[in-house]
């Protein structure tokens, strides 16, 4: 039996601010950041603590943090009171072929949250000898619920409002995991998770049917 997570965590927090050595930083360390990102990042790095990788050039390409605009109304009143909020992305960690955000809510009254993530666990068992981990033993099984502070290579949608993951499980990402959350009254609240546990890229000719397959864990999907 194998379990999977595309989530993991890294070295210690550091951030680089001297500006004696800012001749040899690159352009993202050393150019003005603006002081409400800075804020939000501090205060997610604070609430994380030694899970988000240092601030430094290997990382700096990657940490483009940023911050939507968020609005939503009450279900009740006449009329309903509409909210405003910010949502800050804030670069946490990353791996060979992943990036991982952390996400901070400011509300109306400038208060700052950690926003949570709630995603199944789930068992996914092979085929007994199958070192190729195309063959499933049985369809994979969620096991339960947990929440995450990390979304990996994740994008918000402003539009819907929706935040999207996707979780490479190795480089080649033909096995990977995605989640959807969408706001809904100030939360974001899990609308999709699926994944393809299926290691085609193995196979030297795989068929397409194997390369399609996947696997919608939430909502649950009843077989017909």
């Amino acid at each position: 039996m194998k379990r999977h997570t595309p989530f993991a965590t890294a070295a210690a927090l550091w951030i680089a601010a001297s500006s004696a050595f800012a001749e040899d930083k690159p352009a993202e360390l050393t150019k003005p950041v603006d002081p409400a990102i800075a804020a939000a990042r501090t205060f997610g790095f604070a609430a994380l603590p030694g899970q988000c990788d240092e601030r430094t050039a290997d990382n700096a390409a990657m940490a483009q943090d940023a911050v939507y605009s968020l609005t939503w109304k009450d279900k009740y009143g006449d009329p309903p009171a509409e909210h405003k909020a910010s949502l800050y992305e804030i670069y946490c960690l990353s791996g060979a072929y992943n990036v991982s955000n952390l996400y901070v809510l400011k509300d109306e009254e400038n208060k700052l949250s950690l926003v949570s993530f709630a995603q199944p666990t789930f068992d996914v068992v092979y085929v007994d000898g199958d070192d190729s981990e195309t063959k499933l033993k049985r369809d994979p099984t969620v096991t339960g619920y947990s929440a995450t502070f990390l979304l990996t290579n994740s994008f918000f949608d402003e539009k819907t409002q929706i935040l999207t993951e996707f979780a490479k499980w190795r480089g080649l990402g033909d096995a990977w995991s995605v989640g959807d959350w969408q706001l809904r009254d100030g939360q974001f609240v899990l609308t999709r998770y699926e994944i393809d546990p299926i290691y085609e890229a193995n196979l030297d000719n795989p068929p397409q049917k194997l390369e399609d397959k996947s696997f919608q864990l939430f909502p649950s999907v009843k077989k017909k």
